[in-house]
């Protein structure tokens, strides 16, 4: 499977089929490129214009919306490709106070090919007990790790520990392009100082399948534009 880093948090799927998959499309307050894209599915953490875009994506998408009180499951079948679906919603919180300061947020996890890949979308606090058997172990984790809107770089390494990922691809980390706008106030390198084993992928896209899972937990920096 091919996954692309379109920047902040939004990531590009495609399955071994071509089914096509983005996680978290951002508006164009994002001073990011976001290329003229289709999918067969966009997934949204929740309703924040950095997160919710889907209007952005072509192809008449099925779109998965967020959810706020309680699990939710979303199965799809694609036309196109023939291939079935289910994404599981799991009710989080986008900060540390119980959503009374930024609201709900959900994290998406859904199975490829054999790969469990868990989208944290804006997570904002250590996960609980009880949404950790939710999920359960991730293979790919896509991780928050900017602070302010969402965990920190010290809040992340917890969570990696509480999923115990095989692949963690950063996201939503303080950059040139986006300090003004305040979303985050971490960079990257404050997380990766955090982190044993680190591959720089030079490229905006990985391959990643079953067999090729590293055995021990690697984060591999993606490029954006």
């Amino acid at each position: 499977m091919l996954v692309r880093y379109l920047g902040h948090s939004c990531f590009y799927i495609k399955t071994a089929k071509k089914t096509s998959i983005i996680l978290d499309p951002y508006a164009d307050l994002v001073p990011y490129q976001f290329p003229s894209i289709d999918a067969d599915v966009v997934v949204m953490s929740h309703e924040h214009r950095d997160h919710n875009a889907a209007y952005r994506v072509g192809g008449n998408p099925d779109i998965i919306k967020p959810t706020s009180s309680y699990a939710m499951e979303n199965e799809l079948n694609i036309a196109r490709t023939k291939e079935h679906l289910t994404f599981y919603g799991v009710p989080t919180k986008h900060d540390n106070y119980n959503g009374r300061r930024r609201g709900p947020n959900t994290v998406w996890h859904f199975y490829l090919e054999g790969v469990h890949f868990v989208h944290l979308g804006d997570l904002g606090h250590i996960l609980t007990d009880a949404q950790i058997g939710q999920i359960g172990k991730a293979d790919v984790l896509f991780l928050p790790i900017g602070g302010n809107y969402t965990i920190g770089p010290a809040e992340a390494g917890l969570v990696v520990n509480q999923l115990q990922p095989n692949i963690v691809l950063p996201m939503h980390f303080k950059t040139d392009k986006i300090a003004a706008l305040g979303f985050c106030s971490n960079t990257l390198d404050e997380f990766l100082l955090r982190a044993d084993k680190v591959e720089d992928m030079g490229s905006m896209t990985i391959d990643v399948a079953q067999e090729t899972l590293p055995a021990k937990t690697t984060v591999m920096i993606l490029r954006y534009e």
